[in-house]
């Protein structure tokens, strides 16, 4: 999971009628292990309350469908069988969108990243690497060419025991949408979702130009689109002097040794999330050239100046 980094500024309406049409109004739950803020321009508090329940509601569903924390998750269970003829839709979608991501990115993006990230997690609390025995054991269960996906009849296989699959890098970004999208199924077009600073925007705050946003010491105006950052500020450990973060490198096993931080600006925020993490895998020449071949899709990448 990536840590929470963004700041949403006030306007000068901040709490108050906007165009006298409109209301601001914003809560605030934790799903998903990350705080979840949303933030929307509706026409009476209780459309507003209504909307900002049934988004959180869905946070609440999604986490118990593909959480790998969960052992009692659909993930975790699909995982366990060695694949599921009967997938919830959403978990259809999001391991559909997960093949593609992979193929495009030629394996950066991997969910069957699983076995690693958990070896990752076990240096986080002893402090300590693996032994290489464990890690050529995780890496073996790794590979995009190692599950299969029947988009016919919704049935995934996989092809080892012990596989799993890791759907923090794209997970959280569908959950996003899907708040946004029944927050606009309530008539509310100004909206902003924000997930553990990864976020959706919908039409700018009444009188506005844009939702002003503070990232870092820039500030950006944004509008009807979604951004999302994959960095190690946040998550890694080091070790012997060495910093491992918590994206994985798929060739060593190991958390990624070079610190960078990647924005992606994308139509949705399950897309900005997958290729974000695709992008700080890259590194950026292979990541920027991946992201000029996509459409309305942006990417800045920020490398410390000293590593």
């Amino acid at each position: 999971m990536k840590h929470y980094w963004l700041f949403i500024l006030p306007l000068a309406v901040c709490c108050a009628v906007a165009s006298g049409a409109t209301e601001r109004f914003e809560f605030d739950e934790l799903h998903m292990g990350v705080p979840v803020r949303i933030i929307l321009y509706a026409p009476t508090a209780e459309i507003a309350e209504k909307a900002a329940q049934e988004a959180f509601a869905e946070f609440h569903k999604l986490n118990g469908i593909m959480s790998d924390y969960d052992v009692a998750s659909e993930l975790a269970l699909l995982c366990a069988n060695q694949g599921s003829d009967k997938m919830s839709e959403d978990l259809f979608v999001v391991l559909r969108a997960a093949k593609h991501y992979c193929t495009i990115s030629e394996g950066a993006f991997d969910i069957t990243v699983g076995p690693m990230s958990r070896l990752w997690r076990r240096m986080r609390r002893q402090r300590e690497l693996p032994s290489q025995l464990l890690v050529d054991r995780a890496r073996g269960l790794v590979g995009n060419h190692l599950w299969e996906l029947d988009e016919c009849i919704r049935s995934v296989r996989l092809l080892k025991p012990g596989m799993q699959f890791d759907l923090g890098a794209i997970g959280k970004g569908y959950a996003i949408d899907k708040a946004f999208e029944i927050i606009q199924k309530h008539g509310i077009e100004s909206q902003l979702v924000d997930a553990g600073g990864d976020f959706r925007v919908g039409s700018p705050p009444p009188g506005t130009a844009g939702w002003r946003i503070a990232r870092g010491d820039e500030i950006v105006f944004m509008k009807e689109t979604a951004m999302a950052t994959s960095g190690d500020q946040f998550q890694f450990v080091v070790i012997d002097r060495v910093r491992y973060a918590h994206i994985v490198d798929l060739k060593t096993g190991f958390g990624m040794t070079e610190s960078r931080t990647v924005h992606v600006t994308a139509p949705t925020a399950m897309e900005a999330d997958a290729l974000a993490t695709a992008v700080f895998v890259l590194g950026k020449e292979r990541g920027t050239a991946l992201i000029a071949k996509l459409p309305k899709v942006s990417v800045e990448i920020v490398v410390p100046e000293k590593q």
